[in-house]
């Protein structure tokens, strides 16, 4: 936090003075993109990227792939599709990769890619535009600054919106809901969406391309650890589309619904048990905690970016975001109920490195203790 909320700051200034704002090192919705460097560019008018001069006055749909990377090659051909519907108009299509370029004109030469290429990107530009996972996307508007970094299929309405300079994230949008008069319901599918958005009621879920853990989390209310059997693996590793609903009168017997649908569709069993386990505290650091402000209501938290911006709330937003970085249990005993706004910014995945940055930008230390774990166990019993 203390590196983001001067350089915003300095930003408003500028563009109120009249100066040109500075690019900021890391990738912000609201601000103008980092720097970029791309030493080759494939299907491109020039050859390499040295800074923005070059896409003045364009949309850049940034779209960080591999070619080992399944889903982002399956996402191609939709790519493909908009950079032909948008064609003629200052919209680039930019796939970068830090693959070499052997590789990827050995990959083109059985599969189409339309827009620019720009293969051999350093790390550099990787982490410029919190890229921790692929495929990863970032809209840049024709003013060079950042729109957003959406999840899903890219929509036409977007780039549209875009380039008129309306654009309006998506990433935040709710799942439709059940319009049935069912009192009671389960469903469950593999799901094909990208990203995932969810619903919660004290007796229903709707959700899409949900983890099964995230679905427990809610059942159980409180899980520090997840103990899969191997037999069960396969139905973890996947993500799902979830209509769940009871008659709040009967919110009482949802675990029981809710596991007795996942044993008849998945074949699961599942069972919660308490073990003494190692697992990461936040707490106090001397002096915190820092750059918190109090608020009088509860709100939301988000992502933006490798940011976790939290709009009232205690710090238990901080250790839900760890616990998925880190795959370990993360316990917040810091005592603080906030609520609180704040923001928190994560550029590691190491315990250290996290330790400092929590002492640097919220005054809190991460150290490992014994505690009373809640486990639970998922197992699928052989036919």
């Amino acid at each position: 936090m203390r590196k983001l909320l001067l350089p915003a700051a300095l930003l408003l200034l500028a563009a109120c003075s009249g100066r040109p704002a500075e690019r900021p090192a890391l990738a912000k919705k609201g601000l103008p993109a980092p720097q970029i460097t791309l030493p080759k560019l494939l299907n491109a008018p020039v050859g390499e990227l040295r800074g923005w001069d070059a896409l003045e006055g364009k949309v850049v749909v940034l779209e960080f792939w591999a070619t080992w990377c399944e889903p982002c090659v399956d996402y191609l051909p939709k790519l493909n599709l908009l950079a032909e519907r948008f064609r003629g108009k200052p919209v680039v299509f930019l796939h970068v990769t830090d693959e070499s370029e052997e590789d990827v004109r050995e990959f083109l030469k059985l599969n189409r890619i339309d827009g620019w290429i720009a293969p051999e990107a350093a790390a550099e530009v990787f982490k410029a535009f919190r890229v921790y996972g692929r495929p990863h996307t970032v809209l840049i508007g024709r003013d060079g600054v950042v729109a957003g970094f959406p999840h899903g299929d890219l929509a036409p309405d977007t780039v549209m919106e875009l380039l008129a300079g309306q654009y309006t994230p998506k990433e935040n949008q709710a799942p439709a809901l059940s319009t049935g008069m069912a009192l009671a319901e389960f469903y469950i599918a593999v799901s094909g969406a990208r990203s995932g958005t969810a619903q919660y009621g004290p007796a229903s879920l709707t959700a899409s391309a949900m983890p099964l853990e995230y679905a427990l989390e809610w059942l159980y209310g409180r899980v520090d650890k997840f103990d899969v059997k191997p037999s069960a693996a396969a139905e973890l590793a996947a993500s799902y589309d979830i209509r769940f609903r009871l008659p709040e009168s009967r919110a009482g017997r949802k675990k029981e619904f809710f596991l007795q649908g996942l044993e008849s569709s998945l074949g699961l069993k599942v069972a919660r048990t308490e073990r003494e386990g190692e697992v990461l505290v936040l707490r106090k650091a001397p002096g915190g905690p820092l750059n918190v402000k109090p608020r009088r209501d509860y709100g939301g938290a988000e992502l933006n970016g490798a940011a976790l911006q939290v709009n009232g709330g205690d710090f238990g937003a901080v250790a839900a975001r760890l616990k998925e970085v880190l795959r370990e249990p993360v316990l917040d005993e810091t005592g603080e109920r906030g609520p609180y706004e704040y923001e928190f910014e994560l550029d590691s995945a190491d315990p250290k490195r996290i330790d400092l940055l929590l002492q640097e930008q919220l005054g809190l230390r991460l150290v490992r203790k014994l505690r009373k774990l809640a486990v639970v166990e998922i197992s699928k019993p052989a036919k």
